[in-house]
């Protein structure tokens, strides 16, 4: 089974909000724009126009885990990273030194791609993407990590032209949008804590595997598998095929019985987590 591209994407240029600019955030940004370039050489009329959301500043702890040199620190992440790639590829992205509000925003959005840390963030961009075409949330433990790129419901789909509508990570884990469990994203104070916490190249691996299902969606129009799950301690990753028997098993549509071994999505959210064992 398929899901082909949505027609609006090839056609104009692609809106992209990128919420977070941090571990996951910093790394995506710089491939994003290496897939701006891409899609204009395979003939994409106009490429990505990126606007990069993120209120923190850059701390000693992020030097080295994250793209960041000892001379970024005390600056703010979006407009830091957004003003390099500018120069580098000469775009004219935007960025926006602040938290992302999905109610004053996410209309604007072809694509949203949130690299954020915590469940209370995911529950504010869930119903708010309703206006974009394509949500890629991507997300990390200590070495386990996930990567979901959904279609969120609001906008008029054709199933029997286009595909399935794919499911954003919200209904594949739809206990992210539980209040009564608390977010776990308190900052590291050293690289070394902040290695602790987080492996090296997490943030690397999680990143690839997003930006390829978007490389591919945009170079081949079509998708037949829309996420992973990661495991850096054992090397294994198991695909999220766009098949309805595949998403039963994560309890969508809301009702089916999930797999016994449900496993909670990762980030920073929770250190109990270890997600991809497949």
């Amino acid at each position: 089974m398929e899901h082909l591209i949505d027609p609006r994407l090839l056609q104009q240029r692609v809106h992209v909000h990128l919420v977070g600019v941090g571990g996951n955030g910093a790394q995506m940004a710089a491939r994003l724009a290496r897939l701006d370039i891409a899609m204009r050489a395979l003939g994409h009329p106009a490429g990505l126009r990126v606007t990069a959301w993120d209120p923190d500043e850059v701390s000693e702890s992020n030097v080295g885990r994250q793209l960041y040199c000892p001379a970024d620190v005390g600056q703010n992440k979006a407009v830091l990273t957004v003003h390099r790639l500018n120069l580098f590829y000469g775009l004219d992205w935007a960025a926006v030194p602040a938290r992302y509000e999905p109610t004053s925003w996410s209309s604007e959005a072809t694509l949203v791609v949130s690299c954020v840390d915590s469940r209370s963030a995911r529950r504010a961009l869930h119903g708010s993407t309703r206006g974009a075409c394509y949500w890629l949330d991507v997300g990390n433990t200590e070495s386990t990590a996930q990567v979901v790129l959904g279609k969120p419901e609001g906008l008029s789909w054709d199933e029997t032209r286009y595909g399935p509508r794919l499911p954003v990570v919200t209904e594949l884990y739809p206990e992210l949008l539980d209040p009564s469990v608390a977010d776990d994203n308190a900052p590291s104070c050293s690289v070394r804590m902040s290695l602790a916490s987080q492996g090296l190249f997490v943030n690397d691996a999680v990143v690839t595997f997003g930006c390829q299902l978007l490389f591919r969606l945009f170079s081949q129009g079509r998708l037949s598998v829309h996420g992973a799950v990661i495991n850096l301690d054992t090397l294994r990753t198991a695909p999220i095929e766009v098949k309805p028997e595949v998403w039963k098993r994560f309890g969508y549509p809301a009702g089916e019985t999930p797999n016994a071994r449900r496993r909670e999505p990762a980030g920073r959210r929770s250190r109990k987590a270890s997600l991809a064992t497949a």
